[in-house]
């Protein structure tokens, strides 16, 4: 009989790209959705807000993946923030108050996080054991962290992972970098010298499904590339594969700071997340090279 995984966040392209490979791997999948209209014989209805949940949809399943959030790029105005905390923590309860009502035996519970846990304006290596920081975003990745742990309580082994900026197709800095990039030259923010954690998609896919299988893997994962580069590297490397005829130019930070007056933090943080807690527990980096995951993704 095939393990069934419910997945969160099904309009996302990591939930669609992840869906895609359990199914491959032998698993059968549920998703939930906000939309009525696509309810279908296994994706179902929830609304956090009324703080329903189509119970059908957790029969029977063995691990749930949670992604569900709403978008960080948004503005950061306080109606956004407070979209962007409830959908991740709230939904989390949800999913937990009826796991626990259903006495669902869940086997797995994945979440998502964010290297936002370690604040804005930080520096240094940040491992899984670092502090978190004390600005909204972090708070916000506190209380996610927590609600995901609630999990433990029902017999689940938890996984939390604190994603560095996810890189595929469709990602907005990547897709934003390659724009100047038409026009003959690449745009660095600043010196360029301010760390760029990255990760490939289909390492955070792989990784979870890693997790999914090895029975003794649990808690907290900074799912970043083993490779530490910056946002000049970054650039220079897409330069390199794809654009190899265009000149690198730098935009002054306070440029930088007059176009994206708060989310400049993310511009100009100073940290470097650490990979090696993956590594150490044998995870095997699908794209551990900036220069073969933009050729990935370029299809060069």
């Amino acid at each position: 009989m095939k393990e069934r995984v419910l997945i969160t966040g099904a309009s996302g392209l990591l939930a669609k790209n992840l869906a895609k490979k359990l199914t491959d791997s032998g698993y059968h999948i549920n998703y939930l959705t906000t939309s009525k209209k696509n309810i279908s014989n296994n994706t179902f209805y929830w609304d956090y807000s009324k703080n329903y949940i189509d119970i059908e949809a957790l029969y029977n399943v063995s691990h749930i993946i949670h992604l569900a959030g709403f978008n960080i790029n948004n503005n950061w105005s306080a109606k956004n923030k407070k979209l962007m905390l409830d959908s991740r923590v709230q939904t989390s309860n949800l999913i937990f108050d009826k796991c626990k009502e259903l006495n669902i035996r869940l086997q797995t519970f994945i979440s998502a996080s964010a290297m936002g846990y370690y604040g804005f304006n930080q520096f240094g290596i940040k491992t899984e054991n670092s502090e978190p920081g004390n600005d909204w975003m972090a708070k916000l990745c506190v209380k996610w962290e927590r609600a995901a742990d609630k999990f433990k309580t029902i017999g689940a082994r938890v996984i939390k992972l604190r994603l560095s900026l996810v890189l595929d197709n469709n990602a907005e800095i990547l897709l934003k970098s390659c724009i100047s990039f038409r026009f003959g030259f690449g745009v660095v923010f600043g010196n360029g010298r301010q760390p760029f954690p990255w990760i490939h998609i289909s390492d955070v896919i792989k990784f979870i499904h890693f997790g999914m299988k090895e029975k003794k893997l649990s808690g907290v994962f900074n799912l970043t590339s083993p490779q530490n580069i910056s946002h000049y590297d970054f650039i220079k490397a897409i330069q390199k594969t794809k654009y190899k005829n265009a000149k690198i130019i730098y935009a002054p930070g306070l440029i930088i700071s007059l176009l994206f007056p708060k989310k400049k933090v993310l511009l100009f943080n100073e940290f470097v997340l650490s990979s090696k807690k993956a590594t150490n527990n044998k995870y095997q980096w699908l794209y551990p090279n900036i220069e073969d995951a933009l050729n990935d993704l370029f299809n060069l």
